[in-house]
């Protein structure tokens, strides 16, 4: 699954992330800049800064099979391995 649509299906970033923003360096997968359009798989690693600021790490789980998830089985999608995440300049 592409990681834009991950992060949005995930809810781990607001509806509509502009691939010119995973672009800008905002998400990493594996530590490396993030194209919009970059895979991920279960055990990959995202970092990201999200709009408010903050940024974290997590661990992709699962991929959906779907482009909806409900809220209540998000959480299954993603574990966050370190809250204050690293540094995404």
């Amino acid at each position: 699954m592409r990681i834009d649509v991950f992060l949005k299906v995930a809810g781990l970033l607001k509806p509509g992330p502009s691939p010119e923003g995973i672009a800008s360096g905002a998400v990493l997968i594996h530590g490396a800049r993030a194209k919009a359009s970059a895979t991920v798989e279960p055990g990959s690693l995202i970092d990201l800064i999200r709009p408010d600021g903050e940024s974290i790490t997590v661990k992709v789980l699962a991929v959906p099979g779907t482009k909806t998830v409900s809220r209540k089985d998000r959480k299954e999608l993603y574990e966050i391995i370190q809250p204050g995440g690293t540094d995404c300049s």
